[in-house]
């Protein structure tokens, strides 16, 4: 019998995949520019939030904290706490990321899903390394020039609610946590945080709801227990040897 892990046998992402991910958040930066313009916010305010934010779903949580009537600095809160996750990604990445503290630190606040998320995936040190540097190349190609090109276009485009627009903040947030409300912890952080947000949505001011359902996260913690070593996936495959 041989044994092989999966990590071992990923298969590096190829240029058509980088590609994907250019246009991707190509399509993303139009979209969230566009938002932003649609919004009031002036084309340089847009264009430094796309160059020095650069979260997608932070802007857009800060939009949607604006319109429903919030506070700047609650928008700016409700946009971190979104962000909050970049954090958590950058240390997955862990030992594994090999270079000294400027490219670490470089590294850690580059760190998003999809460039973490193929990384950590590849079978040794120097892929990850190569494969999360050539996705945020990537990344960034394709959302700088889709946030520049949205932000001269959001007047032509005119109300982005009737192209859709108002619903890519939710079908994003709902892209993020697909997979974590498929385990209980996160199961049960989503259900007690939508109720903390529907409970407050009428009688606190706009944006506080969302803050608040952050405390789900705390219930998950208080009514669910650690999975055990034997519950998680077994991440090596035997196969017969020819």
């Amino acid at each position: 019998m041989a044994t092989m892990s999966v990590a071992a046998r990923q298969p590096q992402p190829r240029l058509a995949d980088y590609a994907t991910l250019a246009l991707t958040y190509f399509a993303v930066g139009v979209t969230v520019s566009v938002a932003m313009v649609d919004a009031g916010v002036s084309i340089p305010t847009t264009l430094g939030a796309a160059f020095v934010v650069y979260s997608a779903t932070s802007q857009l949580a800060f939009l949607a904290v604006k319109a429903a009537g919030g506070s700047t600095i609650v928008g700016v809160l409700s946009g971190w706490l979104v962000a909050s996750r970049f954090g958590l990604l950058a240390v997955s990445l862990g030992s594994r990321y090999q270079g000294g503290v400027p490219e670490r630190a470089a590294a850690a606040i580059n760190s998003f899903d999809p460039n973490v998320g193929l990384a950590i995936q590849q079978h040794d040190n120097a892929a990850l390394r190569r494969v999360f540097w050539n996705v945020t190349a990537a990344l960034m190609i394709g959302w700088w020039t889709g946030a520049f090109l949205g932000a001269f276009v959001g007047d032509l485009i005119g109300d982005g609610r009737t192209w859709g627009l108002d619903a890519v903040f939710p079908a994003a947030l709902v892209a993020i946590v697909g997979a974590l409300v498929r385990r209980r912890d996160g199961l049960t952080a989503a259900l007690a945080g939508a109720a903390i947000c529907c409970l407050l949505i009428a009688v606190a001011p706009g944006g506080l709801p969302i803050l608040a359902s952050s405390l789900g996260a705390v219930v998950a913690l208080a009514t669910t227990s650690a999975p055990t070593p034997s519950s998680q996936e077994n991440t090596s495959v035997e196969e017969d040897s020819a």
